[in-house]
């Protein structure tokens, strides 16, 4: 029988009741290991939870659920702990941890993976490229891959296959009433649709399902750094050359040289300008697109032929959990020059290291796919700009993010709709319309309206249910 509680408490007795029947994990601040598992990506949101659940199961994240609905307290769901806006843990609440469902399971003939709830990017990559096959996957490894996922899922991969979402094809879900549901092509059509981009807003997923494509293990990719002299001739280069063909998935980047064997003494902690990427297609036509870039002549070329796991590896050193970030990045219309110069401004006033400043190359299979086929909008958008402020002093917080808020306004003019909120570390209600657009906000209202009425799930970028 289940406890009947004030809300927002967690009385013991229903605790030790959770634990006769909890095969998972149950942590509280109190055990060992409490301040490791609470951790997350964004060190901006230092949170200590009630309890932490680590379900083994479907079942234990039915009783994860059912309690943070009687306590009253709030429940924030994690995977990889990757989510930029701390919706990763919660202060006095219930953390639903799910790093300890690890499966995977590659169907090399129909070209599917299945992928439980905690698997991330590192994870998932490492099977599927066993059988020369791959889905978009996020740019840093430890990123969660549901997470990524129902947020959109931008990836290197994503102009030869679409975002991460376009190739979810079914998930297991469990809602807000404890109830278990799939979601397919053919069976509840319309939570699929909402899962594609819409956010952790219907219920913890703790199953979904891809579509693969064929992926040689063996790719063009890298990273190359040149003199800060040549950074406005570089991006004009880069900007031409983006659209080539669908196999470019690069990003032109303000980043600081790290003091790296492969890095030349003097430019040891010095910001420069760099593209890192792939190109997913033959070898020597990778090299033939990357020829006017050599003749720039580059302090660092990593360019080369190497696993794609590698490839998929390559941003992780610059993205370690624990430091201070914030983040905002915009859809474009197109690249001007005036864009340009702002990137360039940017990375000359950036106050942190850290802090990256990025334009990525949209376009190829986004736009392909139907502009109501998924919740996802902007498809159109033929590149797109990142400011990644990161910083490890909190008492440099207001510095870096009137820093990133001043360029994110310099921008303004050459902004279109409907960039992912996987990207944002703020997401006020003007961001989700303006990421959703007004007519997806209200579909994806009806599906929270039916599957989670009273926001249980609300530590996400929350579509309020119409009596909310």
């Amino acid at each position: 029988m289940a406890t009947t509680m004030s809300p927002g408490a967690l009385e013991a007795d229903a605790l030790e009741q959770l634990r006769g029947e909890f095969r998972g994990e149950i942590v509280e601040p109190t055990d060992d290991g409490y301040d490791d598992l609470r951790g997350v990506f964004n060190g901006m949101f230092d949170k200590r939870p009630r309890v932490i659940l680590r379900p083994a199961g479907a079942a234990d994240v039915i009783r994860g659920i059912g309690l943070a609905r009687t306590s009253g307290l709030p429940l924030a769901v994690r995977s990889g702990g990757h989510s930029v806006a701390g919706f990763s843990s919660v202060d006095g609440g219930i953390v639903l941890d799910l790093r300890l469902l690890k499966a995977v399971r590659v169907d090399p003939n129909g070209k599917t993976v299945r992928a439980q709830g905690g698997v991330n990017w590192g994870e998932l990559d490492h099977e599927t490229q066993a059988f020369g096959l791959a889905v978009t996957g996020g740019r840093v490894t430890t990123t969660g891959v549901v997470g990524f996922t129902t947020g959109t899922g931008s990836g290197w991969l994503e102009r030869k296959f679409g975002f991460a979402a376009d190739n979810v094809i079914g998930a297991d879900v469990v809602t807000a009433d404890g109830q278990i549901v799939h979601a397919s092509e053919t069976e509840n059509e319309e939570l699929l649709w909402g899962l594609k981009g819409g956010g952790g807003n219907f219920g913890v997923v703790t199953e979904i399902e891809f579509t693969l494509g064929a992926l040689s293990p063996i790719v063009y990719g890298g990273l190359a750094a040149f003199h800060p002299g040549k950074a406005a001739e570089l991006a004009r280069l880069w900007r031409d050359l983006s659209h080539e063909n669908d196999d470019i998935g690069w990003a032109i980047a303000s980043i600081t040289a790290p003091p790296a064997p492969f890095v030349p003494e003097e430019w040891h902690g010095r910001r420069v300008p760099a593209v890192a990427g792939m190109i997913a297609g033959p070898h020597d036509q990778a090299e033939k697109i990357l020829a006017p870039f050599r003749a720039l002549g580059p302090i660092v070329d990593l360019w080369q032929p190497m696993p794609y796991t590698m490839v998929q590896a390559l941003l992780d050193p610059g993205n370690p959990y624990g430091r201070q970030n914030y983040w905002r990045a915009r859809n474009l219309t197109d690249l001007p020059d005036a864009a340009i110069d702002v990137w360039l401004e940017a990375a000359e006033t950036a106050p942190s290291p850290f802090t990256a400043v990025i334009m990525l190359n949209g376009g190829g299979a986004i736009g392909k796919v139907g502009e109501d086929d998924t919740a996802i909008s902007g498809r159109t958008s033929p590149f797109n700009f990142h400011l990644n402020g990161m910083w490890e002093d909190p008492n440099a917080t207001d510095e870096n993010i009137a820093w990133v808020r001043r360029v994110s306004e310099a921008l303004a003019p050459h902004v279109a709709e409907g960039i992912s909120l996987n990207f944002q570390t703020e997401i006020a209600d003007d961001v989700l319309r303006e990421s959703f657009g007004a007519k997806k906000v209200e579909r994806l209202r009806k599906l929270k309206d039916r599957y989670d009425p009273t926001n249980v799930f609300r530590l996400n970028q929350n579509i309020a249910p119409s009596a909310g």
